[in-house]
Protein backbone atom coordinates (compact mmCIF):
# COMPACT_ATOMS: atom_id res chain seq x y z
CA UNK A 1 0.00 0.00 0.00
CA UNK A 2 0.93 3.65 -0.40
CA UNK A 3 0.32 5.49 2.85
CA UNK A 4 0.43 9.18 3.69
CA UNK A 5 1.14 9.81 7.37
CA UNK A 6 0.66 13.25 8.94
CA UNK A 7 2.24 13.02 12.39
CA UNK A 8 3.59 14.91 15.36
CA UNK A 9 7.38 15.06 15.69
CA UNK A 10 7.00 13.46 19.11
CA UNK A 11 6.93 10.08 17.32
CA UNK A 12 9.55 10.92 14.67
CA UNK A 13 12.03 8.24 15.75
CA UNK A 14 9.45 5.48 16.14
CA UNK A 15 7.59 6.08 12.87
CA UNK A 16 10.85 6.53 10.94
CA UNK A 17 12.22 3.25 12.31
CA UNK A 18 9.06 1.33 11.43
CA UNK A 19 8.60 3.02 8.03
CA UNK A 20 12.16 2.13 7.03
CA UNK A 21 11.40 -1.57 7.46
CA UNK A 22 7.85 -1.47 6.11
CA UNK A 23 6.71 -3.27 2.97
CA UNK A 24 4.38 -0.33 2.36
CA UNK A 25 5.39 2.88 0.65
CA UNK A 26 5.24 5.40 3.49
CA UNK A 27 5.38 9.17 3.03
CA UNK A 28 5.41 11.32 6.17
CA UNK A 29 4.66 14.96 6.89
CA UNK A 30 5.97 16.01 10.30
CA UNK A 31 4.14 18.59 12.40
CA UNK A 32 5.86 20.61 15.10
CA UNK A 33 5.34 19.22 18.59
CA UNK A 34 3.38 21.21 21.14
CA UNK A 35 0.15 21.90 19.26
CA UNK A 36 -1.75 19.62 21.68
CA UNK A 37 -1.85 22.74 23.87
CA UNK A 38 -3.71 24.60 21.09
CA UNK A 39 -6.15 21.97 19.77
CA UNK A 40 -8.18 24.38 17.63
CA UNK A 41 -5.03 25.48 15.82
CA UNK A 42 -3.90 21.87 15.41
CA UNK A 43 -7.29 20.89 13.98
CA UNK A 44 -7.04 23.64 11.35
CA UNK A 45 -3.47 22.70 10.46
CA UNK A 46 -4.29 19.02 10.07
CA UNK A 47 -7.29 19.79 7.86
CA UNK A 48 -5.13 22.11 5.77
CA UNK A 49 -2.53 19.36 5.30
CA UNK A 50 -5.17 16.78 4.36
CA UNK A 51 -6.79 19.14 1.85
CA UNK A 52 -3.41 19.91 0.29
CA UNK A 53 -2.64 16.21 -0.13
CA UNK A 54 -6.00 15.51 -1.74
CA UNK A 55 -5.77 18.50 -4.06
CA UNK A 56 -2.26 17.65 -5.22
CA UNK A 57 -0.64 20.79 -3.82
CA UNK A 58 1.07 19.39 -0.75
CA UNK A 59 4.71 20.52 -0.82
CA UNK A 60 5.74 17.78 1.62
CA UNK A 61 4.58 14.71 -0.32
CA UNK A 62 6.20 13.01 -3.24
CA UNK A 63 4.38 13.34 -6.54
CA UNK A 64 1.18 11.32 -6.42
CA UNK A 65 0.26 12.19 -10.01
CA UNK A 66 -3.24 12.72 -11.26
CA UNK A 67 -5.28 9.88 -9.78
CA UNK A 68 -7.56 9.75 -12.81
CA UNK A 69 -4.60 9.23 -15.13
CA UNK A 70 -2.41 7.13 -12.87
CA UNK A 71 -4.39 5.77 -9.90
CA UNK A 72 -1.47 3.59 -8.83
CA UNK A 73 0.33 6.75 -7.71
CA UNK A 74 -2.40 7.83 -5.32
CA UNK A 75 -2.37 7.07 -1.60
CA UNK A 76 -4.48 4.20 -0.30
CA UNK A 77 -5.12 6.03 2.96
CA UNK A 78 -4.15 9.08 4.99
CA UNK A 79 -3.03 8.28 8.53
CA UNK A 80 -2.99 10.74 11.43
CA UNK A 81 -0.14 10.21 13.88
CA UNK A 82 -2.16 11.75 16.69
CA UNK A 83 -4.46 10.62 19.45
CA UNK A 84 -7.54 12.54 20.53
CA UNK A 85 -5.10 15.25 21.67
CA UNK A 86 -7.54 17.55 23.49
CA UNK A 87 -10.16 16.85 20.76
CA UNK A 88 -7.89 18.22 18.02
CA UNK A 89 -8.78 15.35 15.64
CA UNK A 90 -12.54 15.75 16.05
CA UNK A 91 -14.31 17.22 13.03
CA UNK A 92 -11.46 16.49 10.60
CA UNK A 93 -12.28 14.65 7.39
CA UNK A 94 -10.83 13.60 4.07
CA UNK A 95 -12.85 13.94 0.88
CA UNK A 96 -11.23 11.24 -1.27
CA UNK A 97 -9.27 8.96 1.04
CA UNK A 98 -9.80 6.72 4.00
CA UNK A 99 -8.63 8.44 7.16
CA UNK A 100 -7.08 6.29 9.89
CA UNK A 101 -6.72 7.53 13.50
CA UNK A 102 -5.35 5.45 16.39
CA UNK A 103 -7.63 5.06 19.39
CA UNK A 104 -5.49 6.99 21.87
CA UNK A 105 -5.88 9.93 24.21
CA UNK A 106 -2.43 11.25 23.32
CA UNK A 107 0.97 10.18 22.05
CA UNK A 108 1.98 8.45 25.30
CA UNK A 109 -0.29 5.59 24.18
CA UNK A 110 1.92 5.18 21.10
CA UNK A 111 5.01 4.65 23.26
CA UNK A 112 3.25 2.22 25.62
CA UNK A 113 1.78 0.11 22.81
CA UNK A 114 -1.95 0.15 23.50
CA UNK A 115 -4.73 2.18 25.09
CA UNK A 116 -5.16 -0.60 27.67
CA UNK A 117 -1.54 -0.37 28.83
CA UNK A 118 -1.86 3.42 28.84
CA UNK A 119 -4.81 3.18 31.24
CA UNK A 120 -2.98 0.69 33.44
CA UNK A 121 0.17 2.82 33.67
CA UNK A 122 -1.68 6.05 34.33
CA UNK A 123 -3.63 4.45 37.16
CA UNK A 124 -0.53 2.70 38.48
CA UNK A 125 1.68 5.81 38.44
CA UNK A 126 -0.59 8.79 39.18
CA UNK A 127 0.66 12.35 38.95
CA UNK A 128 3.35 11.33 36.48
CA UNK A 129 5.20 13.35 33.85
CA UNK A 130 6.21 11.06 31.00
CA UNK A 131 9.56 11.52 29.27
CA UNK A 132 10.45 10.09 25.87
CA UNK A 133 13.24 10.71 23.39
CA UNK A 134 10.86 12.64 21.14
CA UNK A 135 9.67 14.87 23.95
CA UNK A 136 13.22 15.56 25.10
CA UNK A 137 14.33 16.27 21.52
CA UNK A 138 11.51 18.64 20.65
CA UNK A 139 10.39 20.43 23.80
CA UNK A 140 11.81 22.12 26.87
CA UNK A 141 10.69 19.31 29.17
CA UNK A 142 10.49 19.98 32.92
CA UNK A 143 13.89 19.94 34.59
CA UNK A 144 16.55 22.14 36.12
CA UNK A 145 17.37 23.92 32.86
CA UNK A 146 13.77 24.83 31.99
CA UNK A 147 13.06 25.98 35.55
CA UNK A 148 16.18 28.14 35.71
CA UNK A 149 15.31 29.69 32.37
CA UNK A 150 11.79 30.50 33.56
CA UNK A 151 13.13 31.86 36.85
CA UNK A 152 15.50 34.15 34.96
CA UNK A 153 12.62 35.46 32.86
CA UNK A 154 10.56 36.30 35.95
CA UNK A 155 13.57 37.88 37.67
CA UNK A 156 14.11 40.19 34.69
CA UNK A 157 10.51 41.32 35.07
CA UNK A 158 11.36 42.53 38.56
CA UNK A 159 9.84 39.82 40.74
CA UNK A 160 11.54 39.00 44.03
CA UNK A 161 12.82 35.50 44.83
CA UNK A 162 9.75 34.46 46.83
CA UNK A 163 7.38 35.58 44.07
CA UNK A 164 9.48 33.84 41.42
CA UNK A 165 9.24 30.59 43.38
CA UNK A 166 5.47 31.00 43.64
CA UNK A 167 5.12 31.71 39.91
CA UNK A 168 7.20 28.67 39.00
CA UNK A 169 4.94 26.47 41.07
CA UNK A 170 1.64 27.99 39.94
CA UNK A 171 2.27 28.67 36.25
CA UNK A 172 4.53 25.74 35.40
CA UNK A 173 1.71 23.22 35.73
CA UNK A 174 3.89 20.89 37.81
CA UNK A 175 2.46 21.15 41.33
CA UNK A 176 0.31 18.04 40.87
CA UNK A 177 3.18 15.86 39.71
CA UNK A 178 5.17 13.60 42.02
CA UNK A 179 6.40 10.94 39.59
CA UNK A 180 8.60 10.98 36.49
CA UNK A 181 8.73 8.07 34.05
CA UNK A 182 11.04 7.55 31.10
CA UNK A 183 9.71 5.25 28.38
CA UNK A 184 12.64 3.36 26.84
CA UNK A 185 11.92 2.13 23.31
CA UNK A 186 13.40 -1.27 22.36
CA UNK A 187 15.40 0.03 19.38
CA UNK A 188 16.73 3.19 21.04
CA UNK A 189 19.54 2.64 23.54
CA UNK A 190 20.78 6.14 24.31
CA UNK A 191 21.57 6.73 27.98
CA UNK A 192 21.26 10.50 27.50
CA UNK A 193 17.46 10.37 27.46
CA UNK A 194 17.06 8.25 30.58
CA UNK A 195 19.63 10.41 32.35
CA UNK A 196 17.70 13.57 31.44
CA UNK A 197 14.52 12.13 32.94
CA UNK A 198 16.31 10.87 36.06
CA UNK A 199 17.98 14.24 36.64
CA UNK A 200 14.59 15.96 36.33
CA UNK A 201 13.09 13.56 38.88
CA UNK A 202 15.97 14.24 41.28
CA UNK A 203 15.63 18.01 40.79
CA UNK A 204 11.90 18.04 41.57
CA UNK A 205 12.24 15.28 44.20
CA UNK A 206 9.85 13.07 42.29
CA UNK A 207 9.85 9.28 42.25
CA UNK A 208 11.62 7.96 39.15
CA UNK A 209 10.43 5.08 36.98
CA UNK A 210 11.80 3.57 33.79
CA UNK A 211 9.12 1.86 31.71
CA UNK A 212 9.81 -0.47 28.75
CA UNK A 213 8.22 0.94 25.62
CA UNK A 214 6.22 -1.04 23.08
CA UNK A 215 5.98 -0.31 19.34
CA UNK A 216 3.04 -2.67 18.85
CA UNK A 217 0.38 -0.06 18.12
CA UNK A 218 2.60 2.01 15.81
CA UNK A 219 3.80 -1.14 14.03
CA UNK A 220 0.21 -2.04 13.14
CA UNK A 221 -0.40 1.59 12.16
CA UNK A 222 2.43 1.61 9.60
CA UNK A 223 1.77 -1.95 8.42
CA UNK A 224 -1.86 -1.19 7.56
CA UNK A 225 -3.22 -3.65 10.13
CA UNK A 226 -6.08 -1.44 11.24
CA UNK A 227 -8.42 -3.44 13.45
CA UNK A 228 -11.45 -1.70 14.92
CA UNK A 229 -10.21 -2.27 18.46
CA UNK A 230 -7.18 -0.01 18.02
CA UNK A 231 -8.04 2.26 15.08
CA UNK A 232 -10.89 4.39 13.81
CA UNK A 233 -11.20 4.07 10.04
CA UNK A 234 -13.19 6.86 8.44
CA UNK A 235 -14.47 6.65 4.87
CA UNK A 236 -14.34 9.77 2.68
CA UNK A 237 -16.54 12.51 4.13
CA UNK A 238 -16.84 10.93 7.59
CA UNK A 239 -15.62 12.75 10.70
CA UNK A 240 -14.49 11.71 14.17
CA UNK A 241 -15.88 12.70 17.53
CA UNK A 242 -15.00 11.81 21.10
CA UNK A 243 -16.81 8.68 22.29
CA UNK A 244 -16.53 9.25 26.07
CA UNK A 245 -15.80 5.57 26.65
CA UNK A 246 -12.84 3.21 26.30
CA UNK A 247 -12.98 3.49 22.49
CA UNK A 248 -11.92 7.14 22.88
CA UNK A 249 -13.06 8.20 19.39
CA UNK A 250 -15.87 7.14 17.05
CA UNK A 251 -17.48 8.17 13.78
CA UNK A 252 -19.45 11.38 14.26
CA UNK A 253 -23.18 10.84 14.43
CA UNK A 254 -24.32 14.31 13.53
CA UNK A 255 -25.83 17.14 15.52
CA UNK A 256 -28.78 14.98 16.61
CA UNK A 257 -26.54 13.32 19.18
CA UNK A 258 -27.48 9.69 18.52
CA UNK A 259 -25.68 7.17 20.72
CA UNK A 260 -26.31 3.43 20.51
CA UNK A 261 -29.64 4.11 18.83
CA UNK A 262 -30.82 6.48 21.58
CA UNK A 263 -31.13 10.24 21.66
CA UNK A 264 -28.69 12.10 23.85
CA UNK A 265 -30.08 15.06 25.74
CA UNK A 266 -28.45 18.51 25.58
CA UNK A 267 -27.60 18.09 29.28
CA UNK A 268 -25.73 14.84 28.57
CA UNK A 269 -23.88 16.43 25.70
CA UNK A 270 -22.88 19.39 27.88
CA UNK A 271 -21.62 17.12 30.67
CA UNK A 272 -19.62 15.17 28.12
CA UNK A 273 -17.66 18.27 27.08
CA UNK A 274 -15.81 18.24 30.37
CA UNK A 275 -14.90 14.54 30.30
Amino acid sequence: MRLKIIACKAIFREISYLAAASENTVDVTWMRQGYHSAPDDLRKLLQTEIDAVEEGRDVHSFDIGESEEDPSRDFDAILLGYGLCSKAVTGICAKRHRLVIPRAHDCITFFLGSKERYASCFHGIPGCFWYTAGWIDNLAVPGRESQERAAGKYAKLGYDEETVEYLLEETGGLKNYHNAAYISMPFLNNAHYARTAKEAADYFQWNYHEIPGDTGLLAKFVAGQWDEEDFLILEPGEKAEQSYDDRIIRKARGESGIRNGESVSPEEKERGKGF
